[in-house]
């Protein structure tokens, strides 16, 4: 289970929740493990997914009933006890359902695949006596189907957090017009920015794969190398160890060359995603030689990473390490060093209430670490005619300190003119 069920029902009772509704996929998915195809075409309000506060009453999905097959095959996509399940939009007829019913209701049958007459294997007996549960309990579509989960969680005058209040003006029009809604996108994030056990095992394995595709990337720099192949052979580094590239971005002196230039400095900003979750990596590069001016200022940003992951422990405010770092790197040497900005990670790039509308920087309170919450420190900087330079990790935050879910080495990558790319992507390895 991805879900902080305490960390959830604690900030449930701090806004003063009866539940939580989602409608955004990355929510859905945290609430219920599910992230299904509908999801994967980035189709809203095709699935839902409800939390409960009273822990006696069942959470529950709200899916397609073409999905339903996906769900026996693989029984642990979701740990939701509810799915309720809505007749695909191709087999609904108006003939199907019955208007003097409080609720139109699809079909006694629904959706489903056809049978093969005869003897059956025992996977496909046990698929017919499975499916048989959901005969007569189809809904017409997604918002009926929701509509029953809530009645089924007995949250039909309740105050749902969820982050699409549209929903909740649908459900007053469908009978429910006691329901309450509070705009939550800030709540679900509130909730998401301390990880449980096992989204932090997923947050290490997509560190692990960003790391190793940042390094083959930066191996493979060469004098003349279009530059627009260096995203190319990173996105191909991600998706050979199971991830999803979200981007690579990399920057230059002054206006993005074509190809790479002898002793160029080059940063590397990497964010990929595995099994949604997000890897977020910062590196500096140079073919060739680096001047020293460059290796001071380098030297300088690592002091300051070092000042930061020695002081961060639950507890202490983002905008007390942003200035400890920007003192230290100052004072190593890196007059105008200036930006060293931590955010949580996690489903989003961004995995902590941010002011969203017309609400004003600051309206969501103080960035503060808290245990087990896993972030990076943005440490970008770009100097007009002098160049780029950009570190950045992903790191866990304990009880006591800090817990790297990468190597943290945010030495500048020095890569010889005369390597073979071959020989530098296999060294990187």
């Amino acid at each position: 289970m991805l879900l902080n069920k305490p960390r959830a029902y604690e900030i449930m009772d701090k806004h003063g929740l009866d539940g939580l509704l989602a409608v955004n996929q990355v929510n859905i998915y945290y609430l219920t493990d599910y992230w299904g195809p509908l999801m994967r075409m980035r189709r809203t309000f095709s699935n839902y997914a409800v939390l409960p506060r009273n822990e006696a009453a069942p959470a529950a999905l709200i899916a397609t009933a073409v999905e339903l097959s996906r769900l026996f095959e693989t029984p642990d996509m979701t740990w939701v006890p509810n799915i309720c399940a809505y007749t695909h939009p191709v087999f609904a007829d108006k003939r199907d359902f019955d208007p003097n019913t409080e609720d139109p209701t699809a079909s006694q049958e629904g959706f489903g695949w056809p049978v093969k007459p005869g003897d059956l294997a025992p996977v496909d007996l046990d698929y017919v006596k499975w499916i048989a549960q959901f005969k007569g309990r189809y809904s017409v579509n997604a918002a009926y189907a929701l509509k029953k989960a809530l009645k089924d969680a007995g949250l039909e005058k309740a105050k749902l957090g969820t982050d699409d209040p549209r929903v909740i003006a649908w459900l007053n029009g469908m009978g429910l017009p006691d329901l309450k809604g509070v705009e939550a996108t800030t709540i679900f994030r509130e909730i998401r920015m301390v990880k449980s056990e096992p989204e932090i095992e997923i947050l290490r394995k997509a560190a692990a794969i960003n790391e190793a595709a940042i390094n083959a990337t930066i191996a493979s720099l060469r004098v003349g190398l279009p530059q627009t192949e260096l995203e190319i052979i990173y996105n191909t580094e991600i998706a050979k160890r199971g991830g999803k590239a979200v981007y690579l971005s990399t920057g230059t002196n002054g206006k993005r060359k074509s190809a790479v230039q002898r002793d160029q400095l080059i940063t590397f900003d990497g964010l990929c995603e595995y099994r949604h979750y997000h890897g977020d990596i910062g590196r500096s590069a140079v073919c060739g030689e680096p001047t020293p001016d460059v290796l001071k200022r380098a030297a300088a940003v690592k002091l300051g990473c070092d000042v930061a992951y020695g002081m961060i422990k639950p507890g202490v405010k983002g905008k007390d390490v942003t200035r400890a770092v920007v003192d230290a790197v100052t004072k190593a040497g890196f007059p105008g060093f200036f930006v060293a900005t931590p955010h949580s990670v996690g489903l989003e790039h961004t995995d902590h209430p941010l002011p969203i509308g017309p609400q004003l920087p600051g309206s969501q309170g103080e960035f503060v670490f808290h245990e087990n919450m896993v972030f990076t420190i943005d440490m970008p900087y770009y100097e007009v005619g002098w160049g780029n330079l950009h570190v950045e990790d992903t790191v866990r935050v304990t009880r006591t300190g800090v817990e790297p879910l990468n190597s943290c080495d945010v030495s500048l990558r020095v890569v010889p003119v005369d390597t073979p790319p071959a020989d530098a992507v296999k060294a990187a390895e």
